[in-house]
C-alpha cells in the first residue's frame, strides 16, 4: 500500500510544480503581450503616419516575440519529457537547414550563369571563388540552423502559453458542461459554452465522462495529419475570406502582398484555435445517451441554414471581387500559396511540439483535477 501512496504523492506534486510554472508563464507572457499591443496602439494614436495595417503587424510581430522569449523557459522545464530525444530533432533541424543552404546555392549558380550582370563571379580568382563558395555555405547553415531554433522555440512558447491556459480552464469547462442539464435557466456563460461545443438539448450533460486514451509512446505522420488538415483548412478558409472581403482590403497588388504577409505571420496563433480539439479528444470527453426526443426536422433544420449562410457568404465574396482580383490574379495565387506553404511548415512544427512536451501530461493533469467531481474520469491511464 504504501508505494501506491508514494506514487500518488509524487504525481500530486509534479501537477503542483506544474501548475506553479504556468501561472508564472502566463503571466510573463501577459507583460509581454501587453507591451505588444500597447506600444503599437499608443503609436497609432501618437503618429499620423502609423496606419492602422501597421498596428495589426507590430502587434502580430510582438506577439511572436512574445512566445520566442517565453519559449526559452518552458522548453527549459519540459526538455526532459519530450517524446523524440533532443538529438533527433537537432538532426532534422541539421537535415533542413542543409537542405534549403543548398537550394540557394543551387539558385545562385543559376543566376551566376543566366544573369551575369546580377551575379557577377568574374571579378573572382578561383581561390578566392572557392574560399567565399564555403564561407557562404556555412554562414548559410548556420543562419538557417539559428532560424529553426529560433522558431522551434517560438513555437514551444505558442503551444506551452495554450497548454498552460487549457490546464488552467478545462476542468472548470468540464464541470460546466456537466452542470448544463441541472441549470433550470442557462445563464449567458451556459448558453455560450453550449453554443461553442454546439451540444443538443436532448442530451443529458450530468452523463459527461472521460475515459483519457493511453499515453502516447510515439510521434508518427498519422498523428499529425488530423490536427495539421483542420489548420490548414482553417487557414485557407480565412484567407479566402479576409482577401476577398471589400472591407479588409481593396485587392490591389500591395494590398494583397501585406495581407498575406500578415496572414503568414499570425500562422503561429492557429494552433490556439485547433489544438484543443485534440486535447478533449484525447480526454475522451463524452456525453452519453439521449434524455428525451430528437426531431429529424430540427436537425436538418439547423444543418441546411448552416450550410446555407457559409456557402451563400463565401459566393457573394468570390463574386463580388473575382473582377477585381483578376487584375492581380498571379500576384494572389503567388502570395496564397506562399502563405499555405508557411502555414503547412508552421502547423506541422506546432502540432509536434504539442504531442511530444504536453499532451500526454496536460491529459493527465486534467484527468486527476476531475476525479471526485461531477465529472465521471473513466479508466485513466497512468503516464510513465
Amino acid at each position: 500500500m504504501e508505494p501506491t501512496v508514494h506514487r500518488t504523492s509524487t504525481a500530486n506534486e509534479t501537477v503542483s510544480l506544474r501548475r506553479r510554472f504556468d501561472k508564472k508563464i502566463l503571466l510573463v507572457f501577459a507583460l509581454l503581450a501587453s507591451i505588444s499591443i500597447l506600444i503599437p496602439c499608443a503609436s497609432y494614436f501618437l503618429d499620423e503616419d502609423f496606419s492602422g495595417f501597421e498596428v495589426v503587424s507590430a502587434i502580430v510581430g510582438g506577439l511572436t516575440v512574445s512566445f520566442l522569449i517565453v519559449g526559452i523557459p518552458i522548453y527549459v522545464h519540459y526538455r526532459s519529457s519530450g517524446i523524440v530525444s533532443r538529438r533527433g530533432i537537432l538532426r532534422w533541424m541539421a537535415v533542413f537547414s542543409a537542405c534549403a543552404t543548398t537550394i540557394i546555392v543551387i539558385f545562385i549558380g543559376i543566376a551566376a550563369v543566366y544573369y551575369p550582370d546580377l551575379v557577377q563571379l568574374g571579378i573572382f580568382t578561383a581561390g578566392e571563388l572557392v574560399v567565399a563558395g564555403v564561407a557562404i555555405v556555412i554562414a548559410l547553415f548556420v543562419v538557417f540552423l539559428f532560424f529553426c531554433l529560433a522558431l522551434y522555440l517560438a513555437a514551444i512558447g505558442a503551444v506551452g502559453v495554450l497548454s498552460a491556459i487549457e490546464r488552467l480552464f478545462t476542468p472548470r469547462v468540464m464541470k460546466e458542461v456537466a452542470r448544463l442539464s441541472g441549470n433550470i435557466k442557462l445563464s449567458l456563460i451556459d448558453r455560450a459554452i453550449r453554443w461553442l461545443f454546439d451540444i443538443p438539448d436532448v442530451l443529458d450533460t450530468k452523463t459527461l465522462s472521460l475515459s483519457p486514451t493511453e499515453s502516447r509512446r510515439g510521434i508518427t505522420l498519422s498523428d499529425l495529419r488530423a490536427p495539421v488538415f483542420w489548420q490548414l483548412l482553417f487557414g485557407f478558409v480565412m484567407g479566402i475570406y479576409v482577401s476577398f472581403n471589400p472591407f479588409v482590403s481593396d485587392r490591389s497588388p500591395a494590398a494583397l502582398l501585406n495581407l498575406f504577409s500578415l496572414l503568414t505571420t499570425a500562422s503561429l496563433l492557429f494552433p490556439f484555435l485547433i489544438l484543443p480539439w485534440f486535447l478533449l479528444r484525447k480526454l475522451g470527453a463524452s456525453i452519453s445517451g439521449q434524455a428525451k426526443q430528437f426531431t429529424l426536422y430540427n436537425g436538418l433544420r439547423s444543418r441546411m441554414f448552416q450550410s446555407y449562410f457559409a456557402v451563400g457568404t463565401l459566393f457573394i465574396l468570390v463574386r463580388v471581387s473575382v473582377q477585381e482580383i483578376a487584375v492581380a490574379f498571379e500576384v494572389y495565387v503567388v502570395a496564397f500559396a506562399t502563405f499555405m506553404l508557411v502555414l503547412l511548415g508552421s502547423a506541422l512544427l506546432s502540432t509536434f511540439v504539442y504531442l511530444n512536451y504536453f499532451e500526454n501530461a496536460l491529459a493527465e493533469d486534467i484527468a486527476k483535477d476531475l476525479e471526485g467531481t461531477e465529472v465521471r474520469v473513466i479508466a485513466r491511464e497512468p503516464i510513465g
